[in-house]
Order: C-alpha cells, then structure tokens, then sequence
C-alpha cells in the first residue's frame, strides 16, 4: 500500500520540479562497468585512503616544452604548501609522464592531468571506466556528446593497480584547453584542486554542461545525471553586455527591461566613479538554486567571476525584486579595485541598490538598530572581526556605513581614501559619535513594516533533514522539492529546516562558522525549501542546530562565568543571523536554540537577554526546543517564548517485549510531567523532536544510535503509541517527528534510521496526519 502514495507524487513532482531543456537519466538507465573487480571499492574505501596519506601525486603530460614548463611552474608553487587542517588539503608532489615509475603509479593517490594523446596513462587508466574521450565526441556510459574542444574531470575513481586507492584525472583534446583549466582550478582553490562538485564533469568554454556520480559499481549513475548542454541560449550580445539564458531563466520579451536596468545600473556607477573603462560583461540567468550549483558549482543567489568577466544569477520569485548588487561588485572591481578595507569593497556595491534583500539596505539597517544589532566603527574597519560575523548583517551595515561615509566625507574624499583607509584614533572617535547620530535616524525615516504574526495551526509535520550533501540532493535540490512533496501528501502542513553548524570543542568558547559550502545547508537552500513549504502550505519553522563533535549541545559546559559570557556572545551572533534570514524571507517560526541543558539551566539570563534581542529583529513566534528531563522540566524563561518546544525521547519500557499497553502507560507517565510545565506556563506545547528508529527496542533508548537489528513494526508501534496518547490532549499543538530526509532515497530500502519513509510507520502517519 506505502508504494501507490508514491507513484501519485511522482506524477506531480514531474510537473513541479523538473527543469526544462535539462536531460536526467532514469535511474533504470544505470550503467555498470564491464570490468570485473576482486572487491567493489566504495566511496569511503577512497576516502579513508586519501585521509590516510593525504599526499597527491599529480602526473603531467604535454609535447609542447612551453606547456611542459607552465605545469611545472604551477605544482612546485603548490609543492611548496604544508599540508593545513581543512580536511581537503593534501600535500602535492608532482612528475612528468615519462619521468614517473611504477613504485609510484602503485603506491600513489594520481591526479592525471594533459590532453588524452599527450598523457598515455590517462588513455590507459581511463580504459577502466565508464568514459572515451575522441576529437570528435566524449562518451558517458552508452551516452554521446559532441567534443567542443570540451574537458572531462573525474574526481576519485577505484585506481586499475589497488582498487581501494584513488585516482582523478583531468583531460580534452585540446592541450592548451586543458591545462588553462587545471590552472584555474588550483588558483581558486589551491591544494584542493582535485575537488569537484560532483564525481564527473564535463565543461565547455569553462562552463560545466554534463556532470554526475556514480553507482555502487562505478559505473553511471542515471538518476544523478544532468547534461545542460542544451537549453542554453544567447538572449542579448552587445559592445557592453552578453545576456545568457539557462534553461528559459528569463523571456525574450523581458531582454529590453533587463538590458535597461543593467544600462541604467552602469552609468550611475561610471558617473560616480568618473571611469569608464569597463570590459563587455556576460550576465547568466538560473532557473533555480540547484540548477546554478550544479553549472558554476555555487548555490548563492548572485555571484561575479572576474576572470570570466561574468555574472551569475538566480532569476526566480524567490529573489523576484531582490538585487544583491553583485554585477556593480564586477563593475568596480575594474573601475577602482578592492579596498584594503573589506567593509568599504563589500559596501559600495550595495549601496548602488535599491532593492537589496528586496526592502533595501537603509530599511534593513533599520532594523538592525532597533535591535541593538549593529557594529560600531572600529568593528567594521576590521577584517578579522568581520571574518566571523554574518554575512547578511555585515553586507547589510556594509551598505550603510558606505552611505554614511560619502554623506559624510563628500564623494570625492570617499573615492581618495577608498584602496587604502587608515584612521588616526581621533578620527575614529569622531565618526563614531556621527556613524552612530546616522544610525539613530534610521528607524524613523524607514519604519518597520506591520506584518502579523502567522497563527500556530496545530502542527503536523517533521524535521526536514539535509541528509544529502551534494548540490542535488540537499535543500536547494529538485530531489528535497519531491521530498517535501511526499510529506504533503502524507497530511503534514508545516515543516522544521535544520541547518548546521559545529564544534569540537565544549569547553571552550569559539565563534561558530556559518554553513556556504555549495552542497552544505546554506543560506539559499534553506531558503528555497522554504519557499517551496510555503508554496504547499507548509507552517515553516527555522530550527538551527549545532552539532557536537563526541558530545551534544547539552554538554556544553564553560569553566567560567567569563567563559559563558564569551560563549553566548559567539552563540548569540550565530543565531541572530538566522533570525535576520527569517525576518527577511518571512518565515514563520524561529527556534532560537535546542537542547543546551547546562547553558540554559545555569545561565537563564543571558538566555532571556538574548531572546528579547532576537524578538526585536525578528517578527516571527519564537520558540526552544528543549531536551526531554531536566532541561524541559526545569526550564525558567518558558514564559518569553511563543509556545513550547519538547525534543521527547522519554523512554517507554526497558523489556525487549512489552505490550501496547505497557507501552501506553509508560506514556503516560511522561505525558503527566508534560503538563505540569504547561499549566505552570500556559504556553502550547509542540513536539519540536521525537522519533523512534526501526530497530527491535526503540522504546527503551530513543535516542540513542542504531544497533544492526532493522524492525519495522517495532517502530510503527512506537508512533502509534504516541498519536494515541496525544489525541485530544489540550496542552498538545502537534508534533515535528525527528526526521524525513532531503532525498527519498536516503539509506537504500532497508535500514534502521529514524526516518518512516517507505516503512510501516508511513502509513501510520499518514492516517493520523489525514483523518
């Protein structure tokens, strides 16, 4: 019965979420390689070899001596790195074709790079995989795309000589092609040159058109292909501007408004300036979130490439009437450089917007000062401070501050002291007075918007899980629209997004790193989730939480009152960001944290002082999701929150066989402690977690990590128990079960993971979500 639901959504995602123009395989299509390994290597096979000896023999090859000496240039400058502490740095040696011996072809992780005739071990190695390479075509499997002079990558592929090491190779046909290629990938990303979006990658004039992973065989893998090689289009090609379309981003009949904008956007630019020495730039335009990741192999909204001279754009009603100025970013990276002050090249940009973050900077910044959110000048004048502060709050003062110094300092004393800023300690001091008599004005020359707070419905819906780390399976992904989908169909009317952060570290206070990684849950997938919740009907609710390395957040614990103090400064910054995220994209819950068992219980005040701050920025109910025991029952500021989060994984029964009703009654139990808290507080409360794993005893420790029993009947019980025991409990608004994945594939058909989808519990919820 689960599968029929499925096949109904399915119907409905092709309509929703498919892209035009863009070809995917189905995954009947999957291709295996025809060779026959001893062992199947996996993908954790791989990478334990990497992360073990974290050396990278990169192998040359090309006739031409100039050529040969340019690669040769490049990797001793890359030889010369130490290895540093990001996971993706390796230390890199680097050979000849012909200088290169079999000890080391063995015994080494290789990075294959030159054209396929120039570099034999390429033709050779590549005999093992999936892929040909001719003057005339690139072949994928059994599929075929014509060769424009394109450049195939594949990132860590079982070597022919140990099937448990890796081997990547870079090649074409054109020998200059693909080393200007390689060139660029170790300019932006230096050690980490070898690292590709996704595990294959085919590019044309340095756009990435055909790319993919594998199957468990390394062979293709259909439903992870994609091949834009069609469905691009040149709408607009001027002295001045290149306009091109992905995947029909943008209408024909909208090229002359867009060219306007773009036209009027320069001048004023150039006429402030006083240059005009600006070279043809190419605007690109993307359907979506996932459809730019996967092209340019970065998810942001808007971006600028300099060495291509080319803008990258979002062009959705997600960001309908939102210009995050990066194309006037390109344009004064010509005109005037960079600042040795981050602030002033991040902000001047910005402040040729009016619609930044569609309301514009001055409304926001408004915002900003009416919450006591706000840097003073020495912090915006230095680069370290801003490193660790959000990037939305920091672009948004970026803009102010820019404004607030030519209305100070005049235009032409602004564009004198822009590359190189330096304040003596007097100067400082007085603009300080001015920056902040600036900031005082705003909230009354641009007032907050009245907007009502969404009603609570009574909440039927999970955690949404960004289980997929790669651009097409997590938040940004067609494939979390089809998820999101099927938790829908199943009754759910609202949904808690969870994005990330970590530390290691539960001693000490650190500042916490916001998620931007391309495939990570970063700002612009969670806010296209979201919006596709929203567009369902979904109640969204942003849970941020952080995870703790050999620990959880309820371990938290600093030795000193100084400490704490420093700890929820760092945390504070972290979560003021999200709620900013949510006030400007209008979500309607915030979770200002979840399960700080000791922060939260010995240090109360810094908690209510932060939630006061975060109601001032962010219109939205609020919320704490606490931890199930002592944190729930002894919590104190439960009466500064909207309603009441509960993360329950109560016990229900130490046997390995109890009955439902002893099941029940356990229950019980629990739901007596429930309501004592609300009829101290008379705050709804919501189940913000609870979930059982499909293993033997899931009652007896449900949090706890999976053992190697599958059982799901034992989970269907435990949801039953629970549905059963909250009907009709008047403190009860509903119920966020922990969790349902990104990706409806997630874990294969069998396993033991908390999620219900395609297990007995699907249909459990179901009946209760719909009756």
């Amino acid at each position: 019965m689960k599968k029929k639901y499925l096949l109904v959504a399915l119907f409905v995602i092709v309509g929703i979420v498919g892209f035009a123009g863009v070809q995917y395989l189905p995954t009947a299509e999957n291709e295996i390689i025809t060779k026959t390994l001893d062992t199947i290597a996996t993908r954790r096979d791989l990478r334990r070899s990497f992360f073990d000896k974290r050396e990278i023999l990169v192998v040359y090859g090309a006739k031409d001596t100039a050529l040969q000496q340019q690669y040769k240039n490049i990797l001793h400058e890359l030889s010369l790195l130490e290895v540093t502490r990001s996971r993706r740095s390796a230390k890199v040696g680097y050979k000849r074709v012909d200088e290169v011996t079999a000890e080391s072809l063995e015994n080494s992780i290789l990075y294959l790079v030159g054209a396929v005739d120039e570099n034999p071990l390429i033709k050779e190695y590549m005999g093992n995989t999936p892929f040909q390479v001719s003057p005339s075509e690139i072949k994928i499997g059994s599929k075929e795309m014509p060769n424009n002079n394109s450049i195939l990558g594949v990132c860590f592929y079982p070597s022919p000589t140990d099937s448990k090491i890796p081997f990547s190779f870079l090649t074409g046909t054109d020998a200059q092609e693909v080393f200007s290629l390689f060139a660029e990938k170790v300019l932006d990303q230096g050690q980490s040159f070898y690292r590709q979006n996704l595990e294959y990658e085919v590019y044309e004039n340095n756009e990435r058109l055909v790319m993919g992973d594998f199957n468990v065989n390394w062979g293709i893998e259909g439903s992870t292909f994609f091949n834009f090689a069609t469905g691009t289009r040149v709408l607009l090609d001027t002295d001045d501007f290149k306009f091109i379309d992905h995947q029909k981003a943008i209408q024909k009949i909208d090229v002359p408004t867009w060219e306007a904008a773009v036209i009027k956007s320069k001048a004023k630019i150039v006429n402030f300036v006083g240059k005009k020495n600006v070279p043809k730039i190419t605007y690109n335009f993307y359907t979506c979130t996932e459809e730019k990741g996967l092209m340019t192999g970065n998810t942001d909204h808007s971006t600028y490439d300099t060495v291509t001279n080319s803008v990258h754009t979002i062009v959705n009603k997600i960001y309908a009437n939102n210009n995050i100025g990066r194309d006037n970013a390109l344009l004064l990276h010509h005109l005037i450089g960079e600042s040795n002050k981050n602030i002033i090249t991040l902000g001047l940009p910005i402040y040729f917007t009016d619609t930044w973050q569609m309301k514009g900077y001055k409304y926001w910044a408004a915002r900003l000062v009416e919450s006591e959110n706000t840097f003073t000048v020495a912090e915006l004048l230095s680069n370290s401070f801003l490193e660790m502060e959000s990037s939305l709050i920091r672009d948004c003062m970026a803009g102010a501050f820019t404004d607030f110094l030519i209305e100070t300092w005049g235009k032409d004393v602004y564009l004198k002291r822009y590359n190189k800023l330096s304040l003596t300690q007097q100067e400082e001091k007085t603009l300080e007075i001015k920056w902040q008599k600036y900031l005082a004005e705003l909230p009354s020359a641009y007032p907050k918007k009245k907007t009502q707070k969404k009603k609570l419905p009574y909440v039927k819906g999970f955690n949404f899980a960004h289980e997929g780390y790669s651009i097409y399976n997590g938040y940004g992904s067609k494939k979390a629209t089809e998820s999101l989908l099927k938790q829908k169909n199943m009754g759910s009317n609202a949904m808690a997004i969870v994005p990330y952060t970590g530390i290691n570290d539960i001693n000490t206070p650190k500042p916490l790193h916001f998620s931007d990684n391309a495939g990570s849950e970063n700002d612009d997938a969670v806010v296209h989730a979201v919006s596709m919740a929203s567009d369902m009907g979904m109640y969204t609710l942003l849970k941020p939480q952080i995870y703790v390395g050999g620990s959880w957040p309820g371990g938290i614990d600093m030795p000193t009152d100084a400490q704490w103090d420093k700890f929820h400064d760092y945390y504070y910054r972290w979560i003021r960001h999200y709620a900013f995220l949510a006030e400007i994209h209008e979500m309607d819950a915030l979770c200002i944290g979840v399960e700080f068992t000791k922060a939260t219980l010995s240090q109360p005040d810094a908690w209510r002082a932060m939630i006061k701050k975060t109601r001032a920025l962010y219109s939205g109910q609020i919320t704490y999701a606490a931890n199930w025991g002592a944190e729930f029952e002894k919590l104190e500021f439960w009466d500064e929150l909207d309603f009441i989060g509960l993360n329950s994984y109560y016990p229900l029964s130490k046997k390995d066989n109890p009955t439902d009703e002893e099941l029940s009654l356990q229950f019980d139990t629990v739901k007596t402690k429930i309501k004592k808290v609300y009829d101290k507080f008379k705050k709804p409360i919501v189940f913000t977690e609870i979930g059982f794993r499909s293993v033997d005893t899931p009652w007896k420790n449900p949090h706890a990590e999976a053992d190697d029993t599958i059982n799901e009947e034992a989970q269907r019980r435990s949801y039953e128990i629970i549905f059963e025991g909250i009907k009709d409990e008047p403190w009860c608004q509903g119920i966020l079960w922990w969790k349902f994945p990104s990706y409806l594939e997630y874990r294969g058909e069998q396993n033991n993971a908390f999620t219900p989808n395609n297990k007995l519990a699907e249909e459990t919820v179901r009946d209760w979500f719909t009756e």
